[in-house]
């Protein structure tokens, strides 16, 4: 009952909501609506690899998984930014669970319920398995939890079913995974040539002198290209330019801001508490807690540790003093100078740690106090792993490292004394061994107040947008009114359909859904997005599969120069030494040791794949002239090559073996070249 009653203590209680025909119910109101024909498919979220993935069973699934993180941290609510993640997440495992099923059917692959059982409680624990049943105290995997939770979770825990259900889900996924990708990995082959010819790479070492004429060496004026000639490219390499779907847009972005009169509305806020935060019989730091925003700070500082603000009136205040309220960034502040006391600058302790009951913690308490020996009694029955080891021994600490009543006790007490305290990790038996040089300490209660925007400030500047955007209907007018109203316009490109942010704003699924709904010169209405209202229009929409020749022929003809320049470089310079290609361009000859394939870099040139594979195999004392590198084209003479020891080959040869063995790493590209309509922004 004890390992259940861990797991409880770690889960809130499991909200189940049935939502999903009330969401249903609105997709095909809406779609209804829309003016779609009725014998559209309204119910499919999207499509993986031919299978239809249905909106209710989505979201029933959304919902498994939203109730689990509940259980698992304890929490009646989800962030709206984790619940975004985790539509994310069973996205993925559909896509997974459909793309590799299907797989692991065709191969045979299967998981048994002992397997199962092995993953959770056997000799071969999965990473989830071995963090639930984690035991905090000892950071080690509690085998006996976790088969007691198995036991008694059946017939006693309400979350057990379903959570059982979930982990064993996922366990038997994760170890189809591992089998299909070891029938992978023990199925790739290597024969005997390929082997050898990777050992001779591999195993090869040269040392090279070469020249880096850089591209920009040579003048863009001296390199023409054509339209035709990026139509060419662009056709032989269109692979290259395959894109997925996405929006672009132009939007314009109103920020609200506190203005003159919110910091002077937060500033009477604050002076309005000064008279109780001043009252003598007010408990400052509890009256700052009530009124502050964010835990309240309570711990004791020198003058020198404080702000300058403060320093200056700690120094010359009366306990009971209040000094404020006063300005700090953003933030209005009061303060109360509570106590003035000579504290420790630090003190040296041990404890015991006990978390079983109050009845052990009075006996061990008593056995300290009556002499007995309080190292062994930490190492016995402390359950602080990091200090029992030695004794309950927690060296020098500075004041205020400790929880609150941990420290106080500590830095109140008396070298030698044996104290007993309670705190949130248990109670504490405390052996204060010595204290540091005393200075004098201040203890200062302050109640901040952040200056934030008002419904009024909200209002006005949502009035100020609105008057702006009334003036636009298109997307003509929609950068005619910005030219003329000093806006700053700003660009998102490639929106895809399941972003959930654009550039800096990240609560902008609105927005992304409103662009998907939209043609291009539209024009939306406001978007209050966080701190800001925003104004946008659509100016491309870019179906899944080609980008447009137009859009990429920047690029196309940066690469096309860049290669018209490497056979310029080749044809001026055949039959020269590296020296005179150095002199023709006014560069240097530089040089690099233990070229080899391992690496795709050279020591004085960067990431030069092109160089290292043209190093290692060219021909010793002869220049070659020139190799397209990614940043300018090189010339290079090898001037040394050293074979690896046979000890060293027969290890390339094996390490050549380790990677065609390393398949299953490689098993994601699977999901790449599945067929997947992702339907989400009609839905979410």
């Amino acid at each position: 009952m004890a390992a259940l009653q861990t797991l409880r203590n770690k889960a809130a209680v499991f909200i189940t909501a049935l939502i999903a025909l009330a969401l249903l119910a609105f997709i095909l109101t809406d779609l209804l609506g829309s003016g779609n024909s009725i014998f559209v498919d309204r119910e499919t979220l999207g499509v993986i690899d031919g299978h239809k993935v249905k909106a209710q069973e989505f979201q029933q699934k959304i919902e498994n998984a939203e109730a689990i993180y509940k259980i698992e941290n304890n929490s009646a609510s989800i962030p709206e930014q984790r619940q975004n993640e985790l539509r994310e997440s069973v996205w993925q495992q559909e896509i997974a669970q459909v793309t590799f099923g299907e797989l692991f059917k065709n191969a045979g692959v299967d998981v048994s319920d002992a397997e199962v059982l092995d993953m959770a409680i056997g000799d071969h624990i999965a990473a989830p398995c071995r963090q639930l049943f984690t035991n905090p105290q000892t950071g080690i995997f509690d085998r006996e939890m976790a088969i007691n939770y198995l036991k008694q979770g059946r017939h006693s825990d309400a979350h057990f079913a379903f959570y059982w259900s979930d982990l064993e889900q996922k366990l038997r996924f994760q170890r189809k995974f591992q089998k299909y990708g070891a029938l992978i990995a023990q199925s790739a082959f290597c024969n005997k040539a390929q082997v050898e010819l990777a050992q001779a790479k591999l195993s090869k070492n040269v040392d090279v002198n070469f020249v880096n004429v850089r591209y920009a060496i040579v003048p863009d004026s001296t390199v023409a290209v054509s339209e035709s000639e990026i139509k060419a490219r662009y056709k032989k390499d269109r692979e290259i330019y395959r894109v997925k779907e996405g929006r672009d847009i132009e939007y314009v972005s109103f920020p609200i801001r506190p203005t003159d009169l919110d910091r002077e509305d937060t500033r009477k806020a604050v002076e309005e508490l000064k008279a109780d935060f001043a009252n003598p019989e007010t408990n400052a730091f509890n009256y700052a807690q009530m009124n502050s925003e964010g835990d309240v700070d309570s711990r004791y500082y020198a003058a020198s540790q404080l702000s300058g603000t403060l320093k200056s009136f700690v120094e010359g205040a009366q306990v009971g003093e209040v000094y404020g309220p006063y300005l700090e960034g953003e933030t209005y502040k009061l303060s109360r100078l509570a106590d003035v006391a000579m504290r420790p600058d630090s003190v040296k302790a041990r404890h015991i740690l006990v978390q079983e009951s109050k009845e052990l913690a009075d006996s061990i308490y008593k056995l300290a106090k009556n002499g007995a020996d309080f190292a062994a009694l930490a190492r016995q029955y402390s359950k602080d792993p990091g200090s029992a080891v030695n004794g309950g021994d927690l060296d020098w600490f500075k004041d205020g490292v400790m929880v609150p009543s941990f420290n106080e006790a500590c830095f109140t007490g008396k070298a030698g004394d044996i104290v007993l305290v309670e705190s949130q990790f248990g109670y504490h038996i405390i052996n204060i061994q010595a204290r540091g040089v005393e200075v004098k300490k201040y203890h200062v209660a302050t109640i901040e107040k952040t200056v934030q925007y008002s419904s009024r400030t909200q209002q006005q500047v949502y009035a100020q947008a609105q008057t702006l955007a009334s003036k636009i209907k298109d997307g003509q007018s929609f950068q005619a009114v910005i030219d003329t109203s000093n806006i700053i316009k700003r660009v998102a490109r490639g929106i895809a359909s399941s972003a959930q942010s654009v550039n800096s704003i990240t609560h902008a699924r609105e927005i992304v859904k409103w662009a998907y709904e939209a043609e291009v010169g539209d024009v939306s209405t406001l978007f209050p997005c966080d701190d800001e209202f925003v104004l946008a229009t659509l100016t491309k929409i870019q179906p899944e599969g080609y980008a447009d020749v137009n859009d990429v022929s920047i690029s196309i003809a940066a690469q096309i120069r860049r290669d018209k320049k490497a056979e310029a470089v080749t044809a001026a310079t055949q039959g020269m030494t590296l020296a005179q290609i150095a002199d023709k361009y006014g560069l240097k000859v530089d040089s690099a040791k233990n070229v080899n394939y391992n690496a795709n870099s050279v020591a004085g040139a960067g990431m030069e794949p092109a160089l290292v594979g043209k190093a290692v195999v060219a021909e010793q004392g002869k220049v070659f002239s020139a190799i397209k590198g990614i940043n300018g084209a090189y010339a290079i003479e090898v001037v040394a090559a050293n074979d690896a020891p046979a000890s060293e080959a027969e290890s390339v040869k094996s390490s050549y073996q380790s990677r065609l063995r390393s398949l299953p790493y490689y098993l994601q590209q699977v999901v790449t070249d599945v067929e997947i309509e992702d339907n989400r922004i009609k839905f979410y």
